[in-house]
């Protein structure tokens, strides 16, 4: 009897411990892409795409170092970057998207660019870090999103509205340049309001926390159009030039094609294990093992 006992308790010890686990896992609705830059993950010039279809490309010398969940790349600041590939048919849902990543740097002494492309026909999208305000360089994170008028409607021509290119530009004064690890979350949703204008809001999350939202509005009506430059991770890409590079370290990077919740932005903060499928594997094994102690 006491040996059915230990190993009904066995068996929920267990399974508690990979509840926990799973648990922990990052959000999988809406991920398009997800770069460990776990070594395995990263074979020669390529890094593996472990959820999607987008292999990344290195471009320089980014080290493979200890990161906040196993591995991650180093960045030296003057020509390493990742080129991400333009994600498929991402860019042509960039309306509604979370960026998201694990940094550490200490660099403050000039601008840098944790991701962008600026591409042609007014596409683009991406995240500036040190940005300068004024005549002076300060702990500014630049949220930037490139978007592309409609055709003038009735009301447009009797107002003399012209169209063309804009940019959603958010800045926040938030310092992450301090040499510890942080967790960034940027999220974009674009809304449309009972009139004619339509706008977008740009919250990011440091670190589990949300930072003010910014909402912005545009007249007239805007279109997103797919950009086909591919993104680059750790230096910009406007069209077809790497500037801004990145100086610091960089883990974790997932992209979503829709806006994550504040719970979810938390469980991914929380997460320890990334896509964690060791759980599924665990239970069957250790149950295989007690049944035959027991």
């Amino acid at each position: 009897m006491k040996k059915v006992v230990y190993l009904l308790i066995s068996v929920l010890t267990v399974a508690m411990f990979c509840y926990s686990e799973y648990a922990e896992a990052v959000v999988t609705d809406g991920l398009v892409s997800y770069w460990t830059f776990d070594r395995h993950q990263v074979v020669g010039g390529t890094v593996k795409d472990v959820w999607g279809e987008n292999d990344g490309t290195i471009v320089g010398n980014p080290k493979i170092v200890a990161g906040q969940v196993k591995d991650a790349l180093e960045f030296d600041g003057s020509d390493d970057y990742v080129n991400l590939t333009n994600l498929g048919d991402f860019g042509s849902q960039i309306g509604a998207s979370t960026f998201e990543a694990w940094v550490k740097t200490g660099f403050k002494e000039n601008w840098m660019t944790l991701f962008k492309v600026i591409g042609r026909d007014c596409a683009g999208w991406g995240m500036d870090f040190n940005a300068s305000n004024g005549a002076f360089l300060a702990d500014v994170i630049n949220l930037y999103i490139k978007h592309k008028s409609g055709e003038p409607d009735f009301k447009d021509k009797i107002l003399n509205i012209k169209r063309g290119c804009g940019t959603f530009n958010s800045r926040r004064f938030l310092s992450i340049c301090d040499g510890e690890w942080h967790h960034i979350v940027y999220v974009y949703k674009p809304y449309v309001d009972e009139v004619v204008r339509e706008g977008a809001v740009q919250v990011i999350y440091i670190d589990g926390e949300q930072h003010r939202p910014r909402i912005s509005v545009i007249v007239p009506r805007f279109t997103f159009i797919p950009f086909t430059e591919p993104v680059y991770l750790g230096a910009g890409n406007n069209r077809g030039k790497a500037e801004g590079f990145f100086h610091g370290i960089i883990d974790e990077v997932r992209i979503y094609n829709r806006p994550l919740t504040d719970a979810e932005v938390f469980q991914n903060f929380e997460s320890k294990t990334g896509l964690s499928v060791e759980p599924a594997q665990k239970l069957p094994t250790v149950w295989g093992a007690l049944k035959t102690t027991y």
